[in-house]
């Protein structure tokens, strides 16, 4: 990501976190403040039928009497250090603003919107402290749903107001964005740009951003130069970015004490045509969009990890989704029916499904079936400038950095992994050590995923906090690359035998059954889910071994190591659904625990060669 200085442009990835905050001294403007957030005053950019979508997150229906209980008296001393604990300029309150670029709004799903919404919240008592978090609601009846409520800044060393404490600087308010960004990363969501002189704006500005008047774009007429309505595609859309960047630059490095009217005016237009992009790349290039509609969508399901419906087979579902897409296979339609929402072909379903542009569903189209598959109807004459455009989308997607380490949540992380996964605490420790291991700021665990070379180029996250549903979070960090490389262990260079596995914990759950088993030369790889096809940098560095596939024992699984067959490899089940089960199952037996625990402190994990940290 770019450094400090006003001319490093914004990156071209989004969408974006969006943090802001308002200093309030005196009751009498937190009275007009509150007038707004309840909808006393008139508000033009509200939608009085969308009123019923506001809601109290935190605190009660009174705003006013939830800040005034936690507040000290004017002249309140602590009667241990005698110091004042509110003086009569305090900052008596924070004003917080919490929300995503439009564009995220516009296509994530509803579960996606729930878990931000949580996210979020858990963030804020994080930061400041629960009992200092009073109020807070979701406005939804604006154009741009958002998190806003109050802060009342109690210190907790000295029990007194001191607003300084989380906002004396410039460099506090960048270091709560980057946390609030990365709070909210595996939702596909990212922070601005560090260093910007507009970190930090006032509640008030950032409504004006949220709910600014729409600019059209002009769209380029094609030239007389033009050859094909692809070319003009092409050109108008990089005329249009060219337009565009130095406005978006703008916005995000303006000064917004001199110039908050014109920089809000930036803001709410470079949120506009960000979304404007997206859907004049889906319209200006419908060929490419065709082209790509042309792959099977049962395969496309599949491959994002729905599964087919015992009782309907037309139907595919996972949490969140119930897609149909019955003699929509063959004409490229498919129904959402929890979302309540359809479309047609492969970009548009990647899209709903992860959350993503049309950039990023091209890419991920690319990636796993390849570029032939993307564009296996284009004709002789358009083929390369296809491939040409699945090339672009697969070179700019956002490049791949490590989620940023948490290390007072890696307890909490440790903790899930030895004691509710059974792992064993010596293989985490090493792992820990090496640093292919660690917890980020969501209390996720992180597996690092390196190339041949040991570089990371992905991570898996593993939630280890549960869902209202009794679910974890499970998923890739953004950026990651299955094809650049996967979560490893074991030496693969003198391996004897490569196991492949569908996620980082079945693949510290293999290796200590096959270590328990005597086998030796072993190393274990996991995919990240299935793959139809070995990976380049696999068949690269284990050219040499037995490979076997040691997929999940379901149908999924058996799909995919069948596909493998070809590539020499051999299939391996587990005994129940996965390696972890049979890992558990082990522990739990009556055998087991009539004997010593095998997982003592010098239980060792295989080393890792030169090239395969």
């Amino acid at each position: 990501m770019a450094g400090p200085g006003h001319n490093n442009p914004p990156p071209e990835a989004g969408p974006y976190a969006i943090y802001r905050t308002a200093k309030i001294v005196t009751t009498s403007n937190l009275r007009g403040s509150i007038n707004h957030l309840m909808r006393i005053n008139d508000t033009p950019n509200a939608d009085p039928e969308r009123a019923h979508l506001n809601r109290v997150l935190v605190g009660s229906s009174d705003p006013l009497a939830d800040v005034e209980a936690r507040l000290p008296e004017v002249g309140e001393r602590n009667p241990d250090t005698g110091k004042m604990l509110r003086r009569k300029n305090s900052v008596i309150t924070i004003e917080v603003l919490l929300t995503v670029s439009p564009e995220w709004w516009a296509i994530a799903p509803d579960e996606a919107k729930a878990e931000w919404e949580k996210s979020t919240v858990e963030w804020l008592r994080a930061e400041y402290g629960k009992d200092n978090v009073v109020h807070l609601q979701i406005h939804g009846d604006e154009r741009t749903p958002h998190i806003t409520g109050y802060v009342v800044p109690i210190d907790p060393d000295s029990g007194g107001l001191n607003c300084r404490r989380w906002l004396g600087g410039r460099h506090l308010l960048s270091n709560q964005q980057t946390a609030y960004a990365a709070s909210v990363e595996h939702l596909g969501i990212q922070r601005g740009v560090p260093g910007s002189t507009a970190t930090h704006e006032a509640v008030r500005r950032a409504y004006g951003q949220m709910n600014g008047p729409e600019v059209p774009v002009a769209v380029p007429a094609p030239s007389h130069l033009t050859v094909s309505p692809d070319a003009w595609a092409a050109e108008a859309t990089k005329q249009m970015i060219e337009v565009i960047e130095p406005t978006k630059a703008r916005a995000n490095t303006a000064d917004s004490a001199r110039t908050s009217a014109k920089a809000s005016a930036a803001q709410a237009k470079k949120d506009r045509n960000r979304a404007d992009r997206a859907e004049a790349a889906l319209a200006d290039a419908k060929e490419i969009a065709d082209r790509m509609r042309a792959l099977d969508l049962p395969k496309v399901l599949d491959a994002l990890g729905l599964k087919k419906d015992k009782y309907d087979k037309a139907k595919w579902k996972a949490d969140g989704f119930s897609i149909s897409v019955g003699d929509g296979a063959k004409t490229g339609k498919w129904f959402d029916h929890k979302a309540n929402k359809g479309r047609g072909g492969a970009i548009d379903l990647v899209a709903h499904v992860m959350g993503t542009d049309y950039k990023g569903a091209v890419s991920w189209l690319a990636d796993r079936f390849g570029e032939g598959a993307a564009t296996a109807d284009v004709t002789a004459r358009l083929q390369q400038k296809a491939v040409n455009e699945v090339r672009k989308a697969v070179k700019e997607r956002p490049p791949f950095t490590p989620p940023a380490p948490a290390p007072a949540n890696w307890s909490t992380v440790r903790n899930y992994l030895v004691d509710d996964r059974a792992l064993p605490s010596s293989y985490i420790d090493k792992l820990y050590d090496r640093g292919d291991l660690y917890a980020d700021a969501r209390r996720n665990a992180v597996f690092l995923c390196r190339d041949k070379d040991g570089t990371p180029v992905g991570a898996e996250l593993k939630g280890t906090i549960k869902r209202d549903d009794g679910s974890r979070f499970s998923g890739m960090s953004l950026g990651s690359s299955k094809e650049g490389g996967g979560f490893k262990i074991g030496n693969i260079a003198k391996a004897k035998i490569v196991y492949l596995v569908e996620s980082a914990i079945d693949a510290i759950s293999l290796m200590k059954l096959r270590t328990m088993d005597k086998e030796r030369d072993v190393a274990v790889i996991s995919t990240a889910g299935t793959t139809p096809e070995p990976r380049t940098w696999f068949a690269k560095v284990a050219s040499h071994a037995r490979r076997i596939c040691a997929f999940d024992n379901d149908e999924v699984g058996d799909k995919a190591a069948h596909k493998l067959r070809r590539h020499g490899f051999e299939r391996f089940r587990p005994a129940g659904h996965d390696w972890n089960d049979d890992l558990k199952a082990l522990i739990n037996s009556s055998d087991q625990r009539s004997t010593e625990n095998p997982f003592t402190p010098n239980d060792p994990l295989p080393s890792p060669s030169p090239t395969d940290p």
